[in-house]
């Protein structure tokens, strides 16, 4: 199983070579304004919503290496396609896809590398392993978008053709993957329905509960923070194009370094103390959002990229530990599921929201909402605990 430890290493730096990072909503722009990037982030999150079950428990039944295999097909075919696009109906297609083989990605990777460790009998290094990948995909993610940058200049889909084709290349490497023999189940309608059913179940057990409330509120807010109102953030905070690609390379760099500090927190503050002092972090830097310019924007917003790196990490952690390996597929998709749930019924009227606002503006009232919602979770999770 070790070799699939480093496949996995492979297969990060083939997902994470985005080479649009940076340019993405400026790329939508041209064919859109914020509320149809709204419409486009609600097809993506549906998607996602609509696949992330059924795909968990397709990986559980048929396999995690054939799963990320599909994976990788359809991101790649996707990103190919964007970076043809003639108009609005094409971005819309080719996000179908995208996000389509996100929601193979999504849980098959995590339960792959944990299954293989726990296969030898070494899953206490998960932690490590994962910060690694992290550190890889991050690492991997700056130098893409620097390069990211350069071809936008060029032809602005290059970074969309540059992202497919490295993710065919990730297709390729799965072929040498080694299926874990942990629990396996046949697949059948029943064993399907059955698996979906005790996937989710997983998540609640008495023993996780607790946590999965919390990662899941977090989560869910994270969700927005990535797919939209971050980049949109930067954008006006006054960085254009050139500096993009620069920025966000600084940003994956750091992150990549501070990622490697995750399980110092988890021993020091323990996985419910770090939520809570990363969600507050979240909710600082962006209350203050609308009094920033171009530097002490890009600096709050490094801040609240690399805790995201490391809530990530300690949300994967603590739901592995916790699931039966014969359902860890099916449950990570669920929570993927759960916590996008909210992006697709709010997507459209953030885009809404940040037309008439401004970015910025919206932000400081997303920063309170969180606030809100922080305060009182720990008041109520902590009086259940009492």
């Amino acid at each position: 199983m070790t070799r699939n430890i480093y496949l996995a290493y492979f297969l990060s730096f083939c997902f994470n070579s985005v080479f649009w990072y940076g340019i993405w909503v400026l790329y939508y722009l041209k064919f859109t304004d914020y509320s149809g990037i709204g419409m486009i982030e609600m097809v993506m999150i549906v998607t996602s919503v609509v696949g992330e079950i059924p795909t968990g428990a397709i990986a559980d039944l048929l396999g995690k290496k054939y799963t990320l295999m599909v994976a990788f097909l359809l991101r790649g075919a996707g990103e190919i396609f964007m970076g043809l696009a003639g108009g609005f109906i094409h971005l819309v297609s080719s996000v179908f896809f995208i996000s389509l083989g996100y929601t193979f990605y999504s849980g098959a990777f995590e339960a792959l590398i944990f299954d293989s460790l726990k296969q030898d009998k070494k899953e206490k290094r998960y932690s490590k392993v994962l910060a690694n990948v992290y550190t890889i995909g991050l690492i991997t993610s700056a130098a893409s978008s620097i390069a990211g940058g350069l071809l936008y200049h060029f032809l602005p889909g290059l970074p969309f053709l540059a992202t497919g084709t490295l993710s065919l290349m990730g297709m390729v490497g799965t072929l040498f993957l080694t299926e874990p023999a942990i629990d396996s189940i046949k697949f059948s309608l029943k064993n399907y329905l059955r698996q979906t059913k005790t996937g989710f179940c997983q998540l609640f057990q008495p023993a996780l509960k607790l946590k999965t409330i919390r990662l899941l509120t977090l989560g869910t807010f994270f969700i927005i923070l990535w797919e939209i109102l971050g980049d949109s953030l930067v954008i006006e905070f006054g960085f254009h194009e050139q500096q993009l690609g620069i920025f966000y390379a600084v940003l994956f760099l750091v992150s990549a370094g501070a990622v490697q500090f995750t399980p110092m927190i988890k021993r020091r503050f323990g996985t419910m103390r770090s939520i809570d002092i990363i969600g507050f972090i979240f909710v600082l830097t962006l209350i203050i959002s609308p009094k920033l310019g171009l530097i002490l924007g890009g600096i709050t917003t490094l801040i609240r990229m690399s805790f995201s790196q490391i809530l990530k990490t300690i949300t994967s952690d603590a739901l592995n530990q916790g699931i039966e390996s014969k359902y860890r597929a099916t449950s990570l998709s669920t929570f993927g599921m759960l916590t996008s749930l909210p992006y697709v019924l709010t997507a459209v009227f953030i885009g809404q929201m940040m037309d008439i606002l401004t970015a910025r503006v919206f932000a400081f009232y997303f920063g309170l909402a969180l606030l809100i919602v922080l305060i009182v979770q720990k008041l109520a999770f902590d009086r259940r605990q009492s």
